[in-house]
Formats: structure tokens, C-alpha cells, sequence
């Protein structure tokens, strides 16, 4: 078997002397550069499995690099541990003819810790080069050979490194020992000219001739619709551990006896303790709520990427001791203080981050980027999912940082793959309401009341939240950068935990918010504080679908008072537009004499929707903008 493996290799080697006799742009045929910042001409990844600890990830890209916008593209950035060792890495740089302009060999790379401000210790290392030349379009040449014992973590194919880059040919080959039951996922293979090879012993996919995937305005995540395979054994090693991924159940058992349950070793002193803070609160989800803010004002978050290649996290007693955890440590220490309530909950792996990325459930494996911790409320078909790393958050609050994706959460008798819950879009509720004083010289003056609920309480909070008095003006400042010379005063801010929302008051002033006309004439648009103005560009023949990802609703109300020396000209008409991408309302209406009364409604839903839908929902949003920016006219009374 082994020698069927080498002689393989052996051949894909001399495969990669044939076709790359040549890499001058020039041969770059012209379909294959619309679109396109940057071309793959060859890329052939090979990865051995000698067994269950041991894997070789062999790799020579050649990639054309045509503009500053795929600049990315001629960078090279390996990491490395005890457990993975870079054998072989060079790189060269040609000019577009295809002429060497300057060679790389290792000892050039920078060697850096991975070690970054928030981390107290890691292991991780970075073999890093990223000199690229001052001049476009250039071609570099990478190739490098590594040793690996994380063979949890088999290397995927993405034969399309990012949107708007084409291949000439790109090429995967996995090699392994019939005695491992091997999973595959294989997503978006269909419309592309893609060759596949799957025997007892090997796996192996090629794509050629394969044209840019052109970024288009709210085009989805990448991975959602580009060609991708990603592989996983049953039976892995994980920095000096064997493990088993043969089901999630079997991975999800795992995980807990060899990761969790050997760290979870809170005393009896701190369970005490806990069930004191709790005593007498007969709720569960009070008890959990009260553990929870417990662990926030007791710990930090601190980035510790040790044991088991960062997957095993620190002991719950040295957390308790220490007072600070990475998102693993805090996860578990949470989970333990909940369990001393008598509260139960589970400890979930994520993939965290703004743009929603699911688990694969149709391949177990160890994935994912970050810890929280599920925990499901007795006697109700619902879960609160915690996020222990963030101190401001309220207990029960759906991160948008973890919401509405599949998540694994790991019981003491298995795992499963479940989906997170998510705010409807009336949920993320911005409401403003105000009262403004408008002169005859156009100045406006005023106060405001911001109430933001969901994601919108996390946009606000974000980015107001401990900050000193003068970094919050400027923070406002910017939000309201349509008033002209503005001036805020009595600024309040409130984190409301208990009703999950953040609440903003303010007075403020304004010049030149009215404009005159030679007439004598003043005009002013009645949406002084919350103006939504985003119009997607304009796209010819659209080819993907679009993503609304995060939908939200804004209502405003604003009582106006006229200067006394004008009278209403012109009112806008009342607007309602109602759309499947949401709806919109305006209403402007005369209360008295001098004042006026504006509210407006806008909800967008969020969803994907067909290429074909994209112009409607342009036009829909075109709509909104101009609605936004209707003006009242005043004119002077005789």
C-alpha cells in the first residue's frame, strides 16, 4: 500500500514539470480574465495519510496576480506547532512574461509567535512572507511540504480562493490507508467542469477552465455558492490524542470525557458559594440569570491557545482563581457555576462571526471557532445561548456574533448538531422620538430619545459603551453626519440589561438645517435624526443570488415646531409601500398652528432571494431613499 501511495505521488510530481513550462499572463485565455483580479494557473495539493498521526500536505500554486485587488493572493502564511512542521516552503516571484524576477527560500520567511495582544500564551507559530512587487501584473509562485499529527484536521480543496479569481487548472488529491472509514463533503461541484477520482484508497478532484465568480452587491457568503470539498476520518489524532469522529454522537462523547469533563473540577468551596448567591430564587432561568452576571463581573476574557492544539480548555478551578478564560476556559466555567445552581446547560462549539456560518452536519469532524454555552429553559420548547466572553452583553441576549446558524453542542453522553435561535426583524427594533425647535434662519435645535433593541442594541452598545463622554460625542457625531456645525449636549446613556435594550437621550443644535429659496421660501426634510439612504448599485445581467442577511425595523416620531413667522406651503404625501423585502410608511401631519407631527415606519426583511429579484428589491430600496429625503416648504406669512 505504501509503495502504490509513493508512486502516485511520483506521477503528480511529473504531472506539475509538464504543464508548468510556461506561466506568462499572456497564455491566460481572455475568458478566463473577465472578471478577474487574479488567475490560478496551476494549483495541486497532494496530502498522504501514513496513519492515524501522521499526514504529509504537499502543495504548488501558481498564481497570476493581475491588480492591487487580489494583492492578498501573494502572500504566504503557514502556521505551525509542536505538532506540525514545515519541511519544505520557497517562493517565486515572476514578472508577467513568466521571467524569474527573485526566489524565496525559508530562511527569508519571517518566524513570529501567533501570539496576539489578547493572548496570554499560545504555542502557535506563523512562518510568514508577504514581500510582493511594486508593479502589476506579477505571478508567485508557492510551494511547500508539511508534517502534520492534526489529522482531525484534513486540509479542504477551494479550487476558487475568493470572488473575482479564475482558474486554468486547480487539483486535489488525498491518499489514505483503506483501514479508515473516510466522509466527504462535496458542495457546489455541479456547474463547473470538475473530474472526480474515488477509490479504496484515494480521493481525487481536478477543475479546469473555470471563470471568475464575479462579487456582486449583497452577494452571499463565498463557501455558499463556490465549489468546495472537505474530507474527515473516523478515527483522528489531535495533538498528542487519539480521538473518534465516526458519528456526532460518538465525537460529541468524546469530547466530553477526554476535553471537558478532566477540566471541570470547581470545589466544593465555590459550589458553596453559588448555591448561597441563588439561595431562595425557585426560577431557573432567575438562578441562571444571577449566576451568569456573577461570572461577567468576576472574570475577563483572555485568548489561550493551549492544550490539545487549543481545543482543550483551561481548568475551571484556575479560572476561578485567576479570574479571566479564553472563550473555552469561560465556557466551561459558566457551565460548572450553572450546574452548583442546579441549572443545566451544555457546552456548544460555533463558528462565530458577523457573516452566519453553519457546522456541516453532513460531515463529522471537529469544527468550528468558538465556545458558548446552550442552555435550555425547563419546561418550554426554547434555549438561551450564553456568550461568556462578552462582560456587557444581558443574559438571554441572541449574539448576532452566534445567532441563526447550525451550532454542536456536546452532552456527557454524545453531541448533536443544532440551530441557534434569531431576531425576527421587528425584534432588532431602533425607535427614535423627538421634539425640535426649527428657526427662521434655519437653525433647529432639540431633544432625543433612542431606544434599540436586538442587533440594534448590539450596534449601539458596541460603540458607545464605556467610553468617556468625549469619544461618545464623536461616535454620535458621526452617526448624525447629515446636521450641519452639530453641537450635542446632556448625553445619557443607559445598557438596560434587564429589558435588553440601550437606551440614548440627547439635546442638540444644528445650523443651516433649513434651506431658503429665492422666493423667500424655506424648505427642510422632516427626518432629522434616522435616515436610511442605502440604495443598492446598479448590477447588468445579475448571475447570483442576493442575501439580505440581518433584518430590522425603524419607527420615528418627531414633533416639529415651525418658526412663528412662516406658514406650511407644502406637506409630503403619505407613503406606504409594501414589498416581500419589507415596507415602509410616512405620515406628516399639521398638529397645530405652528407644529407638525412626522412618523415613518421601515422594516426589511432579511432572506435570500433569486438573481432575477435583485432589480425589484433595488427599486424598493430607491423608493425608501427618496421618501426619506421629502422636504416640507414654509413659506412667509404676509
Amino acid at each position: 500500500m505504501r509503495y502504490k501511495i509513493l508512486t502516485t505521488v511520483f506521477l503528480f510530481i511529473n504531472c506539475v514539470k509538464v504543464y508548468s513550462q510556461t506561466f506568462s499572463i499572456a497564455r491566460i485565455p481572455e475568458s478566463l480574465t473577465k472578471n478577474a483580479n487574479a488567475v490560478v494557473q496551476y494549483d495541486r495539493q497532494e496530502i498522504e495519510l501514513i496513519d492515524q498521526s501522521k499526514m504529509i500536505i504537499r502543495r504548488k500554486s501558481v498564481i497570476s496576480v493581475l491588480n492591487k485587488e487580489a494583492d492578498f493572493l501573494g502572500v504566504l502564511s503557514l502556521h505551525y506547532d509542536p505538532f506540525i512542521k514545515i519541511k519544505k516552503v520557497k517562493a517565486t516571484f515572476l514578472d508577467e512574461r513568466g521571467n524569474e524576477i527573485y526566489r524565496v527560500r525559508k530562511k527569508d520567511f519571517k518566524d513570529f509567535s501567533a501570539t496576539d495582544r489578547q493572548t496570554l500564551y499560545s504555542d502557535d507559530r506563523i512562518l510568514l512572507y508577504d514581500r510582493t512587487p511594486n508593479q502589476f501584473p506579477y505571478t508567485v509562485v508557492f510551494e511547500y511540504e508539511i508534517h502534520s499529527s492534526y489529522t482531525a484536521f484534513i486540509p479542504h480543496w477551494q479550487p476558487f480562493p475568493s470572488y473575482n479569481v479564475s482558474v486554468i487548472f486547480s487539483g486535489y488529491d488525498f491518499l489514505y490507508s483503506g483501514k479508515f472509514k473516510l466522509q466527504k463533503l462535496e458542495k457546489n461541484l455541479g456547474n463547473y467542469n470538475i473530474k472526480k477520482i474515488s477509490t479504496s484508497n484515494r480521493v481525487s478532484y481536478e477543475l479546469h477552465q473555470g471563470e471568475a465568480l464575479k462579487y456582486e452587491a449583497l452577494s452571499p457568503d463565498f463557501l455558499a455558492i463556490a465549489p468546495y470539498v472537505r474530507l474527515s476520518i473516523d478515527k483522528f489524532f489531535l495533538a498528542g490524542m487519539k480521538g473518534e469522529a465516526g458519528t456526532w454522537n460518538s465525537l460529541g462523547r468524546w469530547m466530553y470525557n477526554k476535553l471537558l469533563a478532566p477540566q471541570n473540577n470547581l470545589s466544593e468551596e465555590v459550589r458553596y458559594r453559588v448555591k448561597e448567591l441563588v439561595r431562595g430564587v425557585s426560577d431557573p432561568m432567575e438562578r441562571a440569570r444571577i449566576v451568569y452576571e456573577y461570572m461577567q463581573q468576576k472574570t475577563r476574557y483572555i485568548n489561550i491557545a493551549m492544550g490539545i492544539g487549543g481545543w482543550r480548555p483551561m481548568t475551571t478551578t484556575e479560572v476561578d482563581k485567576l479570574g479571566y478564560g479564553d472563550c473555552k476556559a469561560l465556557t466551561l466555567y459558566t457551565l460548572a457555576l450553572l450546574d452548583a445552581a442546579d441549572v443545566r446547560s451544555y457546552y456548544t462549539i460555533v463558528y462565530a462571526g458577523k457573516d452566519k456560518r453553519d457546522i456541516e452536519k453532513n460531515l463529522v469532524a471537529i469544527q468550528g471557532n468558538h465556545a458558548i454555552l446552550c442552555v435550555p429553559v425547563p419546561g418550554k420548547n426554547d434555549t438561551i445561548w450564553l456568550e461568556c466572553t462578552n462582560h456587557k452583553l444581558p443574559f438571554g441576549h441572541k449574539n448576532s456574533f452566534t445567532d441563526d446558524r447550525d451550532v454542536f453542542v456536546i452532552y456527557p453522553d454524545g453531541g448533536e448538531v443544532i440551530h441557534t435561535s434569531t431576531y425576527l426583524p421587528e425584534e432588532n427594533l431602533l425607535n427614535v422620538e423627538g421634539t425640535f425647535q426649527l428657526s427662521g434662519s434655519g437653525h433647529i435645535e432639540g431633544k432625543v430619545r433612542l431606544i434599540a433593541y436586538g442587533t440594534q442594541y448590539e450596534y449601539f452598545m458596541g460603540d458607545l459603551e464605556g467610553l468617556s463622554i468625549e469619544e461618545q460625542n464623536k461616535v454620535l457625531k458621526k452617526y448624525f453626519g447629515h446636521l450641519d456645525q452639530l453641537q450635542l449636549n446632556q448625553l445619557y446613556i443607559n445598557n438596560n440589561k434587564k429589558d435588553k435594550s440601550f437606551e440614548v437621550e440627547l439635546s442638540l443644535n444644528s445650523e443651516n438645517y433649513a434651506t431658503e429659496n429665492s422666493d423667500g421660501s424655506i424648505l427642510f426634510v422632516p427626518n432629522i435624526i434616522n435616515r436610511n439612504t442605502y440604495v443598492p448599485p446598479r448590477e447588468i445581467d445579475r448571475k447570483t443570488e442576493f442575501e439580505i442577511p440581518r433584518g430590522f425595523k425603524d419607527t420615528d416620531t418627531y414633533i416639529i415646531s415651525l418658526p412663528p413667522q412662516y406658514q406650511i406651503k407644502y406637506l409630503p404625501k403619505d407613503i406606504q409601500l409594501k414589498s416581500k423585502f419589507g415596507f415602509y410608511e410616512m405620515h406628516v401631519e399639521k398638529i397645530e398652528e405652528n407644529k407638525i407631527k412626522y412618523h415613518r415606519i421601515i422594516q426589511i426583511n432579511s432572506g435570500k432571494y433569486n438573481p432575477e429579484e435583485y432589480d425589484a428589491y433595488r427599486k424598493f430600496r430607491k423608493k425608501i431613499w427618496k421618501s426619506e429625503l421629502s422636504k416640507i416648504i414654509l413659506k412667509p406669512k404676509n
